[in-house]
């Protein structure tokens, strides 16, 4: 029974670093309305009221509008503080649409549409905050690493991976984890193991390095069975094959036999053909014979 092999679990890296942003919250101040307005039952007429109603609107999406990317961006990390996702994704939305070079924006905007389940959008979001270039271009493609992985672009994951790897940034470390992983997750061992290796190598104090060097173990252990297979179904091809070919020389001397009795058979009739021509004109006169004594007749 083989033992079952586990993937070291790493969380998804959709964290930013834990610093305190703070919060601008634009509060409108309320529209005052003379007493003339109000009817004895404390009611506002409803012309006047629907009119209150978007005054007041006007005001909030003025303010709204008069917010920068920042504020916007700062207001959507509350949210996101506060698992209000669709709410968030509104104001990052509005930070992007505001200032559409900032890749930060799109990291968290995509962060909320991964988590969401809302995948397309997702790696959309990623992709656009990969083309700008930022700061949080590693982030970016980690992340969209982690994203095709779940939805098997194993050679998407990889590229992703590989790109953040060959920066050779802070979070290289956390891609050639990933890959490895990614590759174990489409039964490619040998190249699971080297990424494994090669983690250990740079992270040699990593908590889960008992956990790695046990799948290791068990890697390597798959491989060698594995190519001990693989020897011993070649062999036994070459086997098949050394039959067949012994089968085919077989036949080939059987036919070979059977043709020169053949023609050792047609040589042997052949030389007693003067006898079968004698016969035939023996035959020929006695039909002669016979013709003419029906004739007499």
């Amino acid at each position: 029974m083989r033992n079952k092999i586990r993937i070291p679990k790493r969380p998804l890296d959709t964290t930013m670093s834990k610093t305190t942003i703070p919060v601008f919250i634009y509060k409108p101040e309320i529209l005052r309305t003379d007493r003339s307005l109000v009817v004895k039952n404390h009611t506002v007429k409803p012309v006047l009221r629907t009119l209150l109603f978007v005054l007041t609107l006007i005001c909030i999406t003025s303010a709204a509008g008069a917010q920068t990317a920042e504020e916007l961006f700062n207001k959507g990390l509350e949210s996101f503080k506060w698992q209000k996702s669709e709410e968030a994704s509104e104001y990052f939305q509005q930070a992007a649409q505001a200032d559409p070079n900032r890749d930060i924006y799109y990291l968290y905007l995509a962060i909320i549409y991964h988590q969401s389940g809302k995948l397309q959008e997702a790696e959309e979001s990623y992709s656009r905050g990969i083309g700008l270039n930022g700061g949080e271009r590693d982030r970016l493609l980690l992340n969209r690493g982690n994203l095709r992985t779940a939805v098997s672009d194993y050679d998407g994951a990889s590229s992703d991976y590989s790109a953040v790897i060959d920066a050779g940034g802070p979070l290289s470390s956390s891609a050639l984890l990933n890959r490895a992983n990614m590759e174990l997750n489409r039964s490619s061992f040998l190249l699971a193991v080297g990424d494994y290796t090669e983690y250990l190598v740079r992270e040699p104090e990593s908590p889960q390095k008992e956990t790695i060097e046990e799948l290791l173990n068990l890697l390597n252990t798959r491989l060698a069975s594995d190519a001990q297979a693989a020897a011993t179904a070649a062999e036994q091809a070459l086997l098949e094959e050394e039959r067949r070919l012994a089968e085919e020389a077989a036949r080939a001397e059987e036919e070979a036999r059977r043709a020169a009795l053949m023609e050792e058979a047609l040589q042997s009739l052949s030389s007693s053909g003067e006898d079968t021509k004698s016969i035939s004109a023996g035959s020929e006169n006695i039909r002669e014979d016979f013709e003419d004594s029906a004739l007499e007749d």
